[in-house]
């Protein structure tokens, strides 16, 4: 027996593959991944011979792409004699009443709005004014010798 036939035979028995079937499915993988990629690239030169040929189209008659629309443009707002814009009037009192309503709703929206803003900074304040309490003291197994030497009587005037 031969030195590759024991690497082969140890190869089969730890269920690996030799290093040359592995590089024969390396170059299969590259060989795949480059037909993918010609065929993208050729899709993606179609494409752009497409658009190319498109453009030249519109270039050459540009109304093709357009939409032919006949309205006319709206007109300027009025101005006065200073220059300054002229507000136009409702024309009917019902155009009044609607935009009276719509601003009636949007001020009771706001009002809405700025009462929950009240509360939350009311809230927020609180919360900054809080006062934490203290963390817990570290416990103390035994007293400590100063503590233990000056216990007298007059413990209360050195402490």
């Amino acid at each position: 027996m031969s030195g590759n036939e024991i690497d082969e035979l140890i190869n089969k028995i730890r269920g690996t593959t030799p290093s040359s079937e592995l590089q024969k499915e390396v170059e299969a993988l590259i060989k795949a991944d480059e037909k993918n990629a010609k065929l993208k690239a050729d899709a993606a030169k179609k494409q752009l011979e497409d658009i190319k040929a498109k453009e030249d189209l519109l270039r050459e008659n540009p109304k093709i792409g357009a939409v032919d629309t006949e309205e006319e443009p709206p007109e300027p707002p009025a101005r006065d004699k200073s220059g300054k814009f002229v507000k136009k009037e409702p024309e009917t009192p019902e155009e009044q009443e609607e935009q009276d309503e719509k601003d009636a709703e949007t001020i009771k929206e706001l009002t809405k709005k700025m009462a929950k803003m009240v509360e939350e900074i009311a809230a927020l304040k609180k919360i900054k004014n809080y006062r934490t309490p203290p963390p817990p003291a570290k416990k103390v197994d035994e007293v400590d010798d100063f503590v233990k030497q000056n216990i007298t009587k007059d413990f209360e005037m050195i402490v």
